[in-house]
């Protein structure tokens, strides 16, 4: 009877690794292009953002304004992942978007580490549409953002690290989640011109 050791499995496992990373790499690479691609298939094409229409919670204090948008995102300060560079293309939004009723909400997910003066003072420093949404508990923000459409996880063990996603929620005046964003690597011309193409459907 044949013996295999742990040394016969060893190339298996290292080129099983290497196709999971390869495929990873490049659905990441996909990604900004799968949501044009959705819309095309759903036939709702017209948008760059995937084109939803799902009822969504009102923020408090950070309603959206007469007319316009909340562009939304889950995170938390200390990430240093996705949250910095996603914080980056809200900045870049925002300074394109000036005159618009735009407002840009980040929901902590952390808040027993983030206080509310620190999000306000983050936010200051980012533009004056810029507001911080800090709920109760971990539990409460992780119910919040599953209720957007997203995810949040703590990582086990001591770590402080919570796993959640890189999505940008465009909402209505009418507490409506009318566009997704899934990734950073974004177009932010596009991205801008989605919005203001919104705000005058929302107008009629």
């Amino acid at each position: 009877m044949a013996r295999y050791t742990s040394e016969d499995t060893m190339p298996v496992m290292k080129s099983a690794s290497a196709i999971f990373l390869l495929t990873a790499l490049v659905l990441a690479a996909a990604l900004p292009f799968a949501q044009g691609l959705l819309n095309e298939i759903d036939g709702k094409a017209g948008f760059y953002g995937y084109k939803t229409d799902v009822p969504v919670p009102s923020l408090p204090g950070a309603y959206v304004p007469d007319g316009g948008l909340n562009v939304v995102f889950f995170g938390y300060r200390s990430c240093g992942t996705v949250c910095p560079l996603q914080l980056l293309n809200l900045k870049a939004l925002h300074d394109r978007l000036q005159g618009h009723p735009v407002q840009f909400v980040f929901v902590t997910l952390d808040p027993e580490s983030d206080s509310q003066e620190e999000l306000d003072g983050v936010m200051a420093t980012m533009g004056s549409n810029f507001r911080a949404v800090r709920p109760a508990s971990f539990r409460q923000a992780q119910e919040l953002a599953q209720e957007y459409g997203d995810f949040s996880a703590r990582e086990g063990g001591v770590s402080k690290e919570i796993n959640h996603g890189a999505r940008i929620y465009v909402v209505t005046a009418d507490d409506r989640r009318q566009l997704l964003y899934a990734s950073p690597d974004l177009d932010l011309d596009r991205v801008s011109a989605d919005l203001v193409q919104l705000m005058e459907h929302a107008k009629g």
